[in-house]
């Protein structure tokens, strides 16, 4: 552990840094899970002006990339009442390491600007949304782990995009 004081320690930021992500990497292989990712595209999209949905083309995504994660829990949602009855959304609340988010290409600056607000994540055959995310810890200002909060994309809000039909059940079978 680096010294507090003035005084230099054993090790430095940059080996702690490194230490503590191959420890993450060991807790993941041994009790973590795996989603996939979705980044959206912002230069190959074509979205309506007034309702930011796909247009003429549609919305665009690149991947899916496997995440490695610490922690994924599904809370499945008891029935929320809308305008128009009813309305069931689950939320996914993740634990991750950063340096795995980094790997899809996911930068510190994108999550400071919000750029991961349009992404997507499958996990327990389900398609979620982000919603939020968050730095847990960092050292010297380098993110080392992040929550990420997302919620479910019902089958009624992907029938533009083409990408996700694996999401849609087939006609008669139902849904939750």
């Amino acid at each position: 552990m680096s010294r507090a004081d003035w005084k230099r320690g054993r090790f430095s930021a940059a080996e702690e840094g490194e230490r503590i992500d191959r420890g993450l990497r060991a807790w993941q292989r041994h009790v973590g899970d795996v989603i996939s990712w979705w980044r959206f595209s912002h230069t190959r999209s074509v979205s309506h002006d007034i309702y930011d949905e796909g247009d003429e083309g549609g919305l665009a995504y690149d991947g899916p990339w496997p995440v490695p994660v610490l922690h994924a829990t599904h809370l499945e949602a008891g029935d929320q009442e809308g305008d128009r009855g009813f309305y069931t959304v689950d939320t996914l609340e993740i634990t991750a390491a950063f340096a795995q988010i980094q790997n899809i290409g996911l930068t510190q600056a994108d999550i400071h600007t919000n750029q991961y607000l349009r992404d997507r994540i499958a996990y327990d055959g389900r398609l979620f949304k982000i919603s939020q995310m968050s730095i847990l810890g960092q050292i010297r200002r380098q993110d080392v782990l992040v929550s990420i909060t997302a919620v479910e994309v019902k089958p009624d809000e992907l029938t533009a995009d083409a990408i996700f039909a694996q999401y849609i059940p087939a006609a008669g079978a139902g849904e939750r």
